[in-house]
């Protein structure tokens, strides 16, 4: 905390108010090139020196609270401003002791030294950002000292943790693996490692940690990583490479079919420059990278970046939008599972005095909200830094050497979030897709769509074989649709309120060659009660159903429309008619050309399964796309 208060009277011009003694100048000149020698202990007798020639000397005691500040001598360098305002003292005294006392954590003290600085003709407009956030600063800190939060952190043990550091955790979607940097500072070898240590359910201890396999980790050192939500590749930062582009770049490093990690890969220009770039956090699709870029790793202005995989390249990386960054410090972003809130550590926001942990929401507009801090004792007024938050939207997991349960310099710990700041819970799917009548993997797009939420879609794709991955927030029902050329579109759609989290909800995607004759019940197509009108939670799948139709401009298809055997003959078959035309229309209004579509209505002429259940009659309402 009081590391940024150093060398404040430096920063500013000597400007005694009133002609010292040739011997106490000369004293003061000593103690000038005695510091640039890194003497410190001298210049403050040469300082001593000055003032015993003269008391009124107010800049030897400037200098002194400086020197002190650097060995975080916090009440000496107090004692000096104090000693000071005796005298005839300039106007940024005001500055430097309230500053101070912000550092000591005397936020009420601090605030009227602050705001007299603001107040004075001469203050200087470069520090008015950064006095204003300390003022905001105090009076949120004295307000959490008041309302503490319930916190109860938990160190993870000594399978875990050591006498060594271990931080910048990560983990995998299933919460049963955690991946760690390890830092060595014992011993003729010093080196930065990735570690992990797994676990059978969320509950159980975590067993024994071990170094990461294969060629990720080097003899340089290896930090601050992210592990993709399927596991199966791990982002991180390293620094003074041969291959790299700054100081510190960014890189991917891939699971092998034999367990051990690949020899890492940079992740280019896009993302790397000639600047620092670390902390990488990798969303659960994918698809998005956010990281921290600065001219160095204590540049007092890191912002947050991003960037998105563009095909099989990332884009030219930007500052994310909205509200985040600040003109002080953004660092550690972490993206949760459920895509929709982002972890961060901050001291350009109002908090506790260097940096605190904070919590943003993803806006409608993909930009982020307002940075709620996650309150006190989490956030102290020493620096907070390097948490994730597990699948479940409420455990944390961070770093710290302030705790007293703690092993090392460095250990890892969880808790409890407070409820305003928790994620939502998610779950995942996995499966394969494959040809239905060949039986042979496909490579193919995927779309899962809340059904609810038409503007939350979560892209994905199988692999050559024909494997795939998602992670998706639970309580929600999802459709999945797939459009690829030459196959009959498919569309599905399955509930995530039950499952299991620990548990992946496994699907077979079986995809048909289109044939003349064929028909796919489109799953996600909803109508209001007794009523034509195409609900909203249709609107993904029309845009897939468009999709498939431009993958092959050859097709023409029939929209069918079915009912139960409630109400008359003729009624069904009106509504079943007028339900297959507001697809049509709607395709039609998409720029689906009218020679290439036509609607037919069966009411209840063509069921499904017999009327003989509610479950039953609702398999019997629907909607189906018949190939002609």
């Amino acid at each position: 905390m009081l590391r940024f208060v150093g060398t404040l009277f430096l920063i500013f011009a000597f400007s005694a108010l009133h002609a010292q003694t040739k011997d106490a100048l000369k004293h003061m000149a000593k103690a000038r090139e005695l510091v640039k020698k890194q003497d410190f202990e001298s210049a403050l007798e040469e300082l001593d020196a000055a003032l015993e020639e003269d008391r009124t000397f107010v800049d030897a005691y400037l200098f002194k609270a400086d020197i002190f500040n650097r060995f975080e001598q916090a009440d000496s360098a107090l004692s000096q401003y104090q000693m000071a305002r005796k005298y005839d003292f300039p106007y940024y005294l005001d500055y430097f002791q309230g500053r101070q006392l912000y550092s000591m954590k005397r936020y009420e003290e601090s605030i009227p030294f602050l705001e007299t600085y603001l107040q004075h003709p001469r203050a200087n407009a470069r520090y008015k950002d950064e006095i204003e956030n300390m003022i905001a600063s105090a009076n949120f800190a004295m307000e959490a000292i008041k309302h503490e939060i319930a916190y109860n952190p938990k160190n993870l043990g000594s399978e875990v943790n050591s006498s060594e550091l271990e931080y910048f955790p990560s983990i995998s979607a299933n919460a049963r693996t955690l991946v760690f940097t390890h830092r060595k500072e014992k011993g003729e070898k010093q080196d930065e490692d990735f570690w992990f240590t797994s676990r059978d359910s969320s509950g159980a201890p975590w067993k024994s940690a071990q170094k990461l396999p294969g060629q990720l980790n080097t003899i340089g050192n290896e930090g601050a990583q992210s592990l993709s939500a399927d596991g199966k590749i791990i982002f991180f930062a390293a620094c003074q490479r041969p291959d790299g582009r700054g100081s510190c770049d960014i890189y991917a490093s891939f699971l092998m079919p034999n367990g051990a990690w690949s020899k890492a890969v940079n992740l280019g220009p896009a993302i790397n420059s000639v600047l620092w770039e670390s902390q990488p956090s990798i969303a659960p699709d994918g698809r998005t990278l956010y990281f921290v870029r600065g001219k160095s790793g204590d540049d007092p202005n890191m912002d947050i970046y991003y960037s998105e995989l563009e095909g099989r390249r990332w884009s030219k990386a930007k500052k994310i939008p909205g509200n985040v960054n600040t003109p002080f410090q953004e660092t550690s972003p972490y993206i949760h599972f459920d895509n929709e809130h982002l972890y961060f550590s901050s001291n350009g926001h109002p908090g506790m005095g260097d940096l605190d942990f904070f919590v943003s929401e993803r806006s409608a507009d993909g930009s982020w909200g307002e940075p709620e801090n996650l309150g006190h004792p989490i956030n102290t007024a020493y620096q907070e830094f390097s948490l994730i938050v597990a699948p479940d939207g409420r455990t944390g997991f961070f770093s710290s050497d302030a705790l007293e349960e703690g092993l090392g310099k460095l250990d890892l710990y969880e808790f409890t979030l407070p409820f305003a700041a928790q994620a939502r819970p998610i779950a995942y799917v996995e499966g394969k897709v494959i040809d239905k009548e060949s039986r042979k993997a496909l490579d193919a797009p995927l779309k899962f769509s809340d059904l609810d939420d038409s503007t939350k879609v979560v892209l994905g794709s199988s692999d050559k074989e024909g494997r795939f991955y998602a992670v998706l927030p639970a309580s929600s029902d999802y459709g999945l649709s797939v459009a690829r050329k030459s196959y009959l579109f498919y569309s599905h759609n399955f509930a995530l309120a039950e499952q299991n989290r620990e548990q992946a909800l496994e699907l077979l995607v079986e995809l048909i060659p289109i044939k003349s004759g064929q028909k796919v019940i489109l799953e996600n197509i909803f109508f209001d009660f007794d009523s034509y009108n195409l609900n909203k939670r249709s609107d993904q799948e029309l845009k897939e159903i468009f999709r498939f139709l431009s993958l092959n401009p050859e097709l023409r298809i029939r929209l069918e429309g079915h009912t139960d055997n409630e109400g008359s003959a003729t009624y069904n078959a009106k509504l079943s008619a007028d339900r297959a035309k507001a697809v049509y229309d709607k395709l039609l209004e998409m720029g689906i050309s009218k020679d290439r579509m036509e609607y037919k209505g069966f009411g209840s002429s063509a069921p499904l399964v017999p009327n003989d259940s509610d479950k039953n009659k609702a398999r019997n309402r629907r909607t189906e796309l018949h190939v002609l």
